[in-house]
């Protein structure tokens, strides 16, 4: 059974980072964030990340567009996300159930992971979606993996 990169994992992940922000945000902004919240290192000097930074992890942020989007259609189907249409698009923000969720995710991990949402939501928080991307775009061949030889 695979639990890794699972609509319920990813779905996990975006309940926790949404109940930190306590705003809508589009599956952009939480691929973005989700990204930085497990690589903060990419982010932050002196930070550790929670998962390993691979040769080329930086390539996650563009598989992770669908795999949000899969684990957004997954939590809206389990009555723990809401679509907030606006101008800019769709927004989506956690329901009462899923608030209630989180309270039980009170694991390691989920804690960590909560620690990492607040450092980059205090890094993106006034920051628009375009700015975010732009910000990624300009700094995507920077990140480099823990097992890279930055010396070449």
């Amino acid at each position: 059974m695979r639990i890794y990169n699972t609509n319920p994992e990813i779905g996990c992940r975006i309940l926790l980072l949404l109940g930190i922000v306590k705003e809508a945000y589009s599956a952009e902004r939480l691929g973005y964030y989700d990204y930085f919240s497990l690589h903060l290192n990419d982010l932050k000097d002196g930070y550790e990340g929670l998962h390993p930074s691979n040769p080329n992890h930086s390539s996650e942020i563009i598989i992770k567009r669908k795999t949000i989007k899969n684990a957004i259609t997954y939590l809206i189907s389990k009555g723990l996300l809401t679509v907030v249409y606006s101008a800019s698009g769709f927004k989506y923000k956690n329901t009462d159930l899923a608030d209630h969720l989180i309270e039980l995710l009170d694991n390691t991990y989920s804690l960590e992971y909560k620690k990492c949402v607040i450092e980059v939501d205090n890094f993106f928080r006034n920051m628009k979606d375009d700015d975010i991307k732009k910000y990624v775009t300009n700094n995507i061949g920077k990140w480099v993996g823990q097992f890279e030889d930055e010396g070449d």
